[in-house]
Parts: C-alpha cells; sequence; structure tokens
C-alpha cells in the first residue's frame, strides 16, 4: 500500500466518481451540460508571452522619459496584471468547474479581483495623463495668445 493512500482518501472522500470522472456530491445527478476547458498547450505558453511581454514593459518603464507618477501607477497595474496570469490559466485549463467548484470559483476570483484592480489603476492613469495634456495645453495657450504668467513663472521670451 502507498503512503499516500490516506492522504488521497482523506481528499476525495467529497467527490463521488460517476463515469469514471469526479464530481462533486452537490452536483451529483443533474445535467451539467457540456464545458470547455482550453488545452494546457495553448493556454501556459500564451500565458508566458503574455507574462515576458508585461515583464519587458515593466523594465522599459524605467526609463527618464516617464515621469515618476505614471512609471509608479502603470508599473503597479502590471504587477497586478502579473498576479491575475497564473489563477486564470488554473481556472482556463486546469480546474473543472463539475468536479471543484471551489478550486474553480477561487482561481475565478483572484483573477477577476487582480485584473479589476489593474483595470481601476489604468483608469488612474488615464486621469493622470488628461491633467498632464491639460496642464500643458493650458501653458501653451497663454504661450500664443499671452495673457497671464505661465504656470513655470518663466518668462523668457519677453
Amino acid at each position: 500500500m502507498s503512503p499516500w493512500r490516506p492522504i488521497f482518501d482523506r481528499t476525495m472522500a467529497g467527490v463521488l466518481v460517476v463515469d469514471g470522472s469526479a464530481i462533486d456530491p452537490a452536483l451529483a445527478g443533474r445535467d451539467l451540460g457540456p464545458w470547455f476547458m482550453v488545452p494546457a498547450v495553448v493556454s501556459v505558453p500564451l500565458a508566458m508571452v503574455l507574462a515576458l511581454a508585461l515583464l519587458w514593459y515593466f523594465a522599459r518603464l524605467g526609463r527618464n522619459d516617464v515621469p515618476v507618477l505614471q512609471r509608479r501607477v502603470r508599473r503597479t497595474g502590471i504587477v497586478f496584471a502579473l498576479a491575475a496570469v497564473v489563477p486564470l490559466v488554473r481556472a482556463l485549463t486546469f480546474v473543472h468547474p463539475h468536479e471543484d467548484r471551489v478550486g474553480w470559483a477561487t482561481a475565478w476570483s483572484i483573477a477577476l479581483l487582480a485584473l479589476l484592480f489593474w483595470f481601476l489603476l489604468a483608469i488612474v492613469d488615464v486621469i493622470i495623463v488628461l491633467r498632464g495634456g491639460l496642464r500643458e495645453y493650458g501653458e501653451l495657450k497663454r504661450e500664443v495668445f499671452g495673457g497671464g504668467k505661465s504656470a513655470t513663472g518663466d518668462r523668457s521670451d519677453a
């Protein structure tokens, strides 16, 4: 007898085996319908490419021409996007909702929560960019049409 057998028996105690597949007891006897799982040969390489692209962009944000506040917001957003990749791949590929409802719901919840934070940070980034653009527009308008001091206080052209 394998030393892992008692652990396996305790783990599988709440799971029914029907037609050779494990099904959650709460779902037994219900018409569950088909469920499409993304093959691992598709989801894992795509996730790796996405993670590499996000890491490349994270490193690229270190340039001097990126304002500090935008760099911080964008890098934080990248961290949340990277945090969403693993649970997203797990939910799409490795956890079947008919066999492990809690694991499936947990994976999707973590992935969607991380993506929600990423989206909120993207909105904050848009607000920061718009604020800077409006400030530059105001300075350009004062420079072209005159009137009032510039935001920097520099009047070298007078």
